[in-house]
């Protein structure tokens, strides 16, 4: 495997440095935002990943603090639009709309704009005339506002990591005319890792292993296609993750029956849940009496109800916002099930042993954000930032009019290179 894997290397190698001659001289701005799922912010503190190490000394690192719930497309959504989930609407993995009647299909919905709020950043660069290319990216397989990117594919989990590099530096290789000046590339190994063996396991540091490499390639080919004093990389994660334990879950059945709720995250098939959070949906007569009978339980489980969030949450989406909201502290599990059987052991469960979406204020969902290019200034440790800030960095980086946000360009311009004002001029 790894003689086919170097085989391929060469073979890019000489393919970039053929088609070289090719790209012209110029100073647009190119940026590369790379999505790594579930790269804590402590990361680097952890575990030896020398190409990630690389940009953020040559640039800026930050622990940034998530969206809530600290989901993946709850996140890797406020991370394209700048908005935060009542805004763009992805208030979970599975949102429940009141309006529609039915939550959110993973199949089918990804391309139904009803569901998409906002403006991603590959929209608003399409709409300026910038050329954008999404390799996998919450929500780029849908069309909003008539427009998509001009390069877009439909995800695949199990896409070759190194097909991802030699596509993305095929699309920087095209004439300038042809060529995008924003791509957006995703890489899934570091969080699914993580949920199967747990945060510091020996897989985990295989998957970042795996996912620097690809990353040290991928700088490699953009320094032999001669775009590294155009190009900005930026390194994103969505949330962090905290380790599982058989002896932190809080069992729900003698408190509640949560069948005539609907609960998105429960899937037509599960017989229980493991969760770090519920979200709970129905008539107000159940909620009020959910609300009175789980009302401090359990010193580790929070119990919210609608209208009653905390400030920095967020998610209270008018048609989506649940009725009552369950939340686990971090590192701790909710049960129930359908036939109010005890917990088994999650190993037995094939549950994960790792998990996300605890409160986004817990420095164990905190995410990693790295940039280094011509936008972004010199070994900066820069001041824990929201993630809705990303938007309208990248707008800045690539010199286009950001549309409107829930982000400030004035948190984060203190680590950029030039002004970057609402008018972006």
């Amino acid at each position: 495997m790894a003689n086919i894997y170097f085989k391929r290397l060469l073979t890019l190698v000489f393919w970039i440095s053929f088609n070289a001659h090719s790209v012209a001289a110029n100073d647009d701005p190119i940026v590369i935002m790379i999505g790594v799922d579930g790269l804590r912010a402590d990361t680097l503190e952890r575990m030896s990943a020398p190409n990630l190490q690389s940009l953020a000394d040559a640039g800026v690192r930050a622990s940034m603090i998530p969206a809530m719930p600290t989901k993946t497309f709850v996140n890797f959504y406020s991370l394209a639009t700048g908005l935060h989930p009542k805004h763009h609407g992805l208030i979970s993995n599975y949102p429940y709309d009141r309006e529609l009647g039915r939550k959110f299909n993973r199949q089918t919905d990804v391309s139904n704009p009803k569901w998409w709020g906002g403006e991603p950043i590959w929209i608003t660069a399409e709409k300026q005339g910038v050329k954008a290319a999404t390799y996998f990216w919450v929500g780029s397989e849908v069309e909003i506002d008539g427009v998509r990117p001009s390069f877009w594919k439909p995800y695949q989990q199990n896409k070759d990591y190194v097909e991802r590099v030699e596509e993305v530096l095929q699309w920087l290789a095209l004439p300038e005319k042809q060529r995008p000046r924003l791509i957006t590339l995703y890489f899934s190994a570091v969080d699914s890792a993580a949920h199967d063996f747990g945060v510091d396991s020996a897989q985990e540091r295989e998957a970042v292993a795996m996912v620097d490499k690809h990353i040290g390639d991928l700088v490699m080919g953009i320094k032999n296609l001669g775009l590294e004093q155009r190009s900005n990389i930026v390194v994103v994660a969505d949330h962090g993750m905290a380790n599982l334990s058989d002896e932190r879950v809080i069992n729900l059945d003698p408190w509640v029956d949560l069948s005539g709720f609907m609960v998105p995250d429960w899937s037509n098939k599960s017989t229980s849940v493991h969760a770090p959070f519920l979200n709970l949906y129905a008539a107000p007569e159940l909620v009020d009496a959910a609300h009175t009978s789980l009302h401090k339980v359990h010193p580790k489980m929070r119990v919210l109800r609608r209208g009653d969030f905390p400030i920095n949450y967020h998610f209270d989406h008018p048609q989506r916002e649940p009725d009552l909201m369950l939340l686990a502290d971090a590192g701790w599990s909710l049960y129930a099930s359908r036939d109010k059987g005890q917990p088994q052991p999650m190993a037995k469960l094939g549950r994960s042993v790792a998990t996300h979406g605890y409160d986004n204020q817990d420095p164990l969902m905190h995410a990693t954000f790295i940039a280094s290019g011509p936008a972004f200034k010199k070994n900066i440790k820069a001041t824990p930032f929201n993630n809705i800030e990303v938007y309208g960095l990248l707008a800045c980086a690539l010199k286009v009019k950001p549309a409107k946000s829930d982000g400030n360009i004035n948190n984060v311009q203190y680590f950029m290179t030039r002004h970057c004002g609402s008018s972006l001029e």
